[in-house]
């Protein structure tokens, strides 16, 4: 059944769009950017000509590589004042480490330029090149202490073979890695792709449809029970999509917890919720209001409504999705859906993110 606030708006727009062709589309977009406060969007894609060159020659996917000019573009008819910059899936590991390590790095570089070329309009999250662990440190230090970059940028799943990994963001493999962010007191941007587990599961559907949100849900599952989130409380994770499928799954992840560890890792059914566990001494709760979540593609009265009945209003902040979205709609439809009243949308639409990001407010 659609929910007629995400869906008959969507079909009036489209339709206003067809009826008054360019111009109307042009002043609606002006009225939009005049009409928001201050848009900060923490979820905007840029693509690298080293990335695109990778992805072409080993034949992985289509995108639409947009320019940086094209990146401006949609964010002054959404009213953006500054985006922060990640790349896309499926991420950089083909098996080759060198080949990783260098990617990484020109993909970072490409970042750093733009947000030198576009002063006070990008921001970026530094990508790392796992599953190489002492390359990704390196890869931190030159991130922050060179680039100045804004946070790094994780992929839900690493690790594998090639593209697909087998490893989650909770993995034990991290800890070099999480101290050093622990120590920065760094912000963690993490973004879903393919899992080896289930890369084209179901014939015919795009993970973007049912995997990258259940991909998210592993990864904020990883981090909670094996003690990640809880170890190192200095790091600050931002998970897209409004935390995927997490609003479906809450009272599984609550409850389960109850009997994890106490079990061995075997689950029973019907566990009530823990007031805490040697994994979470606070409880699943505690952690999952201490991370971040990017509206993106959470933009109706589920997806942002439900989210905003498991965490503060603080911990949520807009995400666009560029170039796979319109940003400007991606605006239109969160105001529309009426979860949030003007004061709460100005919290999301820069408030909280100036607040975990203090650079952004002199920006």
């Amino acid at each position: 059944m659609e929910t007629p606030c995400l869906f008959s708006s969507r079909r009036q727009f489209l339709a206003g769009l067809a009826a008054g062709g360019a111009a109307t589309l042009l002043r609606d977009n002006r009225l939009l950017a005049q009409s928001v406060p201050r848009l900060i969007n923490v979820h905007h894609h840029l693509t690298a000509p080293a990335y695109v060159k990778f992805l072409t020659e080993n034949k992985v996917r289509e995108f639409p590589a947009k320019s940086a000019a094209e990146s401006i573009e949609d964010m002054d008819k959404a009213g953006v004042t500054i985006a922060l910059c990640s790349t896309i899936g499926p991420g950089i590991w083909m098996g080759k480490l060198e080949e990783t390590r260098r990617l990484a790095r020109e993909i970072n570089d490409y970042a750093a330029k733009v947000v030198s070329d576009y002063r006070g309009r990008f921001g970026m999250f530094t990508m790392l090149p796992l599953p190489d662990i002492d390359a990704s440190l390196k890869e931190i230090e030159y991130g922050f202490d060179k680039l100045r970059a804004d946070g790094v940028y994780m992929y839900t799943n690493w690790g594998g073979k090639a593209l697909y990994g087998d490893k989650y963001l909770g993995d034990a493999a991290l800890a070099p890695i999480y101290e050093e962010l622990n120590r920065r007191k760094a912000i963690v941007y993490t973004h879903p792709k393919d899992a080896a587990c289930c890369e084209g599961i179901i014939p015919g559907v795009g993970s973007g449809t049912i995997e990258y949100p259940m991909d998210t849900a592993r990864t904020i599952v990883s981090l909670l029970y094996s003690g990640t989130a809880a170890r190192y409380p200095e790091v600050r994770f931002i998970f897209s999509h409004g935390g995927g499928a997490l609003t479906g799954v809450i009272g599984r992840i609550a409850g389960a917890a109850a009997s994890y560890l106490q079990d061995g890792g075997t689950l029973r059914a019907g566990a009530p919720a823990p007031r805490s566990t040697a994994a979470m001494p606070k409880g699943p709760l505690y952690e999952l209001q201490k991370f971040y979540y990017d509206t993106s593609s959470a933009v109706n009265p589920v997806g942002v409504g439900g989210l905003r009945k498991i965490v503060p209003l603080s911990q949520i902040m807009f995400g666009g999705d560029f170039p796979f979205v319109v940003t400007a709609e991606q605006v239109m439809l969160l105001k529309e859906c009426k979860v949030f009243n003007d004061k709460e949308l100005k919290a999301i639409f820069s408030e909280n993110t100036e607040r975990l990001f203090p650079r952004l407010k002199k920006t």
